[in-house]
């Protein structure tokens, strides 16, 4: 299924797939995939484990053919050229272990390249937020979101015009996914450059992205447009290890915050409003006078028919219905 929007009908792709398919033996991993994907556009693919996204990520950079279909990046017809104006990082990035992350980029840019000029590899470090001591710790030694941000400074080589992640934020704490997806949006902002990013997590699409693609059981069956959220804030109950003291500080460092349960000078509950997907910084100015989270739930909120929540449940669940035979 192609969705073919008026709005973006005058703007070039940089990626279009017809009735891509590929199969595993009796496996049918993609099934007659259609996709549209603007240029300047960051699409988040979205499906749970085992839907199609690393396959369909996969045939496009050339790691695997697809058993059928037709796909182009770039408008480009041939596909080695188009693959030199693209950047990947496809699962998790494996690098040597016993190299400095400046070295490893070094190594890679050799490769990759055809030239090893170490004057660009610095300010790509510091482009994904790797500062000059993190360049020369060993890989092998470095954290998750260290691994992931040099991954992405790798796919960065050669300056790419399309930008392919699968799962970036995957495996990461609440602040390197933050970390990671301002990461992806600054990236995006650069030269009309086109990122795909997979990912499960409806969040991370809804906050990164400018459209979304379902992708569910091999089939696309829904794409568009991700609309803004409707709030710019949500509500947060946090329990702590003193909430008197919680409340006094979070009030002055500016949050808006109250006691939901009890009283202002005797509280057992607080109500804090954040941002979506930065609640981990209340967590973090509470830790500057020694107190901490007990407990931290979002409160229910009005979920509108048109969120990409009930987009996704809606997709997925007539697509389940169809394929066990169910009947509404």
């Amino acid at each position: 299924m192609v969705n073919h929007d008026p709005a973006w009908a005058a703007v070039p792709l940089a990626v279009s797939t017809r009735d891509l398919t590929r199969k595993f033996g009796s496996l049918t991993a993609l099934d007659k995939v259609s996709l549209e994907v603007p240029q300047g556009t960051i699409l988040g693919l979205l499906g749970p484990n085992g839907s199609g996204k690393t396959t369909l990520l996969s045939i496009l950079t050339g790691f695997i053919a697809p058993t059928s279909g037709y796909f182009r990046l770039l408008d480009e017809p041939d596909h080695h050229r188009a693959l030199a104006r693209t950047g990947s990082l496809i699962s998790r990035p494996v690098l040597w272990p016993h190299l400095t992350c400046h070295d490893n980029l070094r190594c890679l840019q050799e490769m990759y390249c055809g030239e090893s000029n170490a004057q660009q590899i610095e300010p790509l470090l510091a482009q994904v937020g790797l500062d000059s001591a993190a360049a020369r710790r060993k890989f092998g030694q470095c954290s998750t979101g260290m691994k992931q941000r040099l991954g992405i400074a790798s796919a960065l080589l050669g300056n790419p015009d399309l930008l392919l992640l699968d799962e970036p934020t995957s495996g990461l704490d609440p602040k390197g996914m933050v970390e990671i997806r301002e990461l992806i949006k600054s990236l995006g902002k650069e030269s009309s450059r086109t990122i795909i990013m997979s990912s499960h997590l409806l969040h991370e699409v809804e906050l990164t992205c400018h459209r979304y693609a379902i992708i569910y059981r091999g089939k696309i069956v829904d794409q568009g447009p991700v609309k803004a959220s409707p709030s710019e804030s949500t509500k947060t109950s946090i329990r702590t290890t003193d909430d008197a003291r919680a409340l006094e500080h979070l009030a002055g460092k500016g949050w808006q915050v109250k006691a939901s349960n009890g009283t202002s000078a005797s509280p057992h509950l607080l109500e804090v409003s954040t941002n979506p997907g930065m609640e981990w910084e209340v967590a973090r100015d509470l830790s500057e006078i020694g107190v901490y989270p007990l407990e931290m739930l979002p409160l229910a909120k009005e979920n509108p028919a048109d969120s990409l929540e009930n987009i996704y449940l809606a997709a997925v669940g007539d697509t389940a219905s169809q394929a066990s035979g169910e009947v509404e």
